[in-house]
């Protein structure tokens, strides 16, 4: 955890008995129930529920569901998230990723092994276990309790949900995509967002064992976009994410199934679970913290382009905003300076769009020059541990255009996931 802020400690009252007689009438009108409140519990929620309840603020955590819920996820987390989360993820790690196959249309895979690729982990048992310790640290749950609205009132925020209301002095929006904050904060921002479906499916006997810990990125798979295999504890975690809409890769159904009969380990299933989602790409708008409210997460529109990964980013966010809020609490700074903090982040997301842009426009000369190629698949490796930030893997790239021009691609590999 990265963190600068200290505890916050509500100003205690002092002075004759006519000041604490006029304290405690004034403090009857604007004293809060809750300092903060947070809307959703996934990772960027949790982590600034945690954060927070850990440096003494009074926390609300309000979730639409009840814990734990799965969420349309690959569940993958870099080893950069790893070390962004203000808490130790091992306890619900599924594998710690060996070995990643990255393929063309289910041929010519390319073995990447490198220690600290990152980790699997299913998003029910993430957000739950994060969610407790947020709530272990002294923060409020209330479970199938979603927001209804939210307006200021005598300098504070009165928060409206489905079953009451209550005050606080923040309010920070972690519900999703589809945010209801972001919604009533900005009801003109038009989040960016790329299609993605996801599937948990249940392989015939003896196929996990020969996906081991290995994760499969399958860059023809789709066309402007590419296909993952993720191992999970008892089951294979697959989709397909599509950058750019093109008339050949409209049917996203339909080319998942198609991945599905092109694998081995993938055909034959016992039972498949499918759902589709939308992934946010860009930031929402300039300032993400405005009149008392903090946008993290996917509410604000962070997940990383190239991938369509958002779990660090939301984490990131998390701390950043709890950072903010914390400074803001002890009157030692404005919560504005969230959007300040979140320069670093803005920078490196813009850079992975332009590198998605790139690659993805040809993912197949990207697979050939690129990831069959020994240098430039370093680079791809690092941005997908997180050792290598989008803008130096792009610079790096481009900077070796001779090298990769020129050099003999990597041999393929032999793998029984393959046929």
């Amino acid at each position: 955890m990265r963190s600068t802020a200290g505890v916050y400690e509500r100003p205690s009252r002092r002075g004759n008995c006519e000041r604490d007689r006029l304290a405690t009438r004034y403090d009857e009108v604007v004293t809060p129930e809750f300092d903060v409140v947070v809307i959703g519990c996934g990772p960027a929620g949790n982590t600034v529920a945690y954060r927070l309840a850990s440096a003494g603020v009074r926390v609300l955590m309000l979730d639409k569901e009840a814990l734990p819920r799965h969420k349309v996820c690959g569940g993958g987390l870099s080893e950069k998230a790893l070390r962004e989360a203000p808490f130790s993820l091992s306890p619900v790690l599924d594998y710690r990723v060996g070995a990643a196959l990255v393929a063309y249309d289910g041929a010519h895979p390319v073995r990447c092994e490198r220690s600290g690729i990152g980790a699997m982990a299913q998003r029910a048992v993430l957000d739950g276990f994060m969610a407790q310790k947020a709530v272990a640290a002294g923060a409020v749950l209330h479970e199938r309790e979603s927001l209804e609205s939210f307006e200021p009132r005598n300098g504070l925020l009165e928060v409206r949900t489905s079953r009451g209301a209550f005050t606080a002095r923040v309010l920070v929006g972690a519900d999703g995509v589809y945010s209801r904050v972001r919604k009533q904060l900005l009801p003109r921002a038009t989040p960016r967002l790329v299609p993605a479906i996801e599937a948990r499916l249940w392989p015939a006997p003896d196929m996990l064992d020969l996906v081991g810990d290995s994760c499969i990125f399958d860059l023809g798979v789709i066309p402007a976009g590419y296909g993952w295999v993720f191992p999970k504890r008892d089951h294979l975690n697959i989709g397909l994410y599509r950058f750019f809409k093109r008339t050949d890769n409209l049917d996203m159904r339909g080319l998942l199934e198609a991945f599905v009969a092109r694998y081995r380990v993938l055909r034959g299933y016992e039972r498949i679970a499918v759902k589709a989602l939308l992934v946010p790409v860009a930031p929402v708008a300039r300032r993400l913290a405005s009149h008392g409210v903090v946008l993290v997460g996917d509410a604000a529109g962070l997940a990383d382009p190239m991938f369509g990964e958002g779990i660090y980013s939301a984490i990131r966010s998390g701390n950043l905003a709890a950072d903010a809020i914390v400074s803001t609490l002890q009157g030692k700074g404005a919560l504005s300076s969230y959007d300040r903090r979140m320069r670093g982040l803005r920078f490196d997301l813009a850079a992975a769009r332009l590198a998605a842009a790139l690659f993805y426009s040809s993912p197949r000369l990207g697979f050939r020059f690129g990831v069959r190629t020994r240098l430039v698949s370093k680079l791809f490796m690092g941005m997908i541990s997180g050792t290598v930030s989008p803008a130096r893997g792009l610079i790096g790239t481009v900077g070796l255009t001779p090298y990769w021009l020129l050099a003999r691609p990597s041999p393929a590999v032999a793998s029984p996931i393959f046929d």
